[in-house]
């Protein structure tokens, strides 16, 4: 069973989010959504206050205007998770390098940023595209919109809700407890959309300022060779909102997040 934990500023009767993900994992799921209307928790505490109450062997920690784009995302990690047990994460987009003095995944850029996420924003549908790589690539880091973890790692890392005791960074840190014993993947077997995008502001420096003394002894950290240059090659966005599947649009994702 997958433990799906959501940090939620909606109101209680609100469902839409349950039902998308719940409805399309194909596998056994419990939905433990934390209350945060009252701005009570940050996001690492909240997820720790999920964790006291998650049963299932594999957590999912995601992002409540993440919505699942395919039926069987569940399974897949399952398997994952069951075929593989040096496997700890698994994220849909990350990093196989991270700078000692530059916080954030994208930082370096290709060829070491991989995944695909499409973003919703406004009436458009946009496929942004990390890398175009297929496949499960090795990562040190992934985007926090989405992670599952094998849930028996938690009897030893936990998400640091001292340091990051807001929003951001949390994603980054857990990464990184992870791959102490486990390596940590990003797929592009799971399919998903995101409702907003990555806030940069001065919070974001503050907490990306705070990751890198946290780590200053081992970063960077990489999992490849490779040494990113000065002059990244960034990655590309395209409107896929006329590509949408009738599938898809009948899952009601195309105005989900704002219902």
């Amino acid at each position: 069973m997958i433990s799906i934990i959501v940090c939620s500023r909606r109101p209680a009767e609100w469902n839409v989010h349950e039902n998308n993900v719940r409805q399309t994992a194909g596998c056994p799921n419990e939905y433990i959504k934390i209350d945060n209307t009252g701005n009570t928790y940050g996001l690492c505490s909240a997820y720790n206050k999920g964790l006291e109450y998650a049963r299932g062997e594999i957590c999912v920690f995601m992002h409540e205007d993440v919505f699942m784009l395919q039926y069987g995302w569940g399974a897949i990690i399952e398997n994952k998770f069951r075929n593989d047990e040096s496997l700890g994460l698994i994220g849909v987009a990350g990093t196989q390098y991270l700078f000692a003095d530059k916080p954030g995944w994208v930082a370096a850029g290709r060829p070491f940023i991989h995944g695909k996420v499409t973003h919703q924003k406004g009436e458009n549908c946009i496929l942004t595209v990390y890398s175009w790589d297929n496949g499960d690539k090795e990562v040190v880091a992934v985007d926090g919109l989405f992670i599952a973890v094998r849930g028996s790692l938690f009897e030893r890392i936990g998400f640091d809700d001292a340091i990051f005791d807001k929003f951001h960074f949390y994603d980054l840190d857990i990464c990184m407890q992870v791959r102490k014993t486990h390596k940590c993947i990003v797929t592009d077997e799971i399919v998903l959309k995101h409702f907003s995008g990555g806030s940069f502001d001065s919070l974001w420096k503050m907490y990306g300022d705070r990751f890198c003394r946290k780590y200053s002894d081992i970063l960077p950290v990489s999992c490849i060779d490779k040494v990113p240059d000065q002059s990244p090659e960034r990655f590309e966005s395209y409107d896929i909102t006329a590509r949408i599947p009738e599938e898809v649009r009948r899952l009601g994702l195309d105005t989900g997040a704002e219902k």
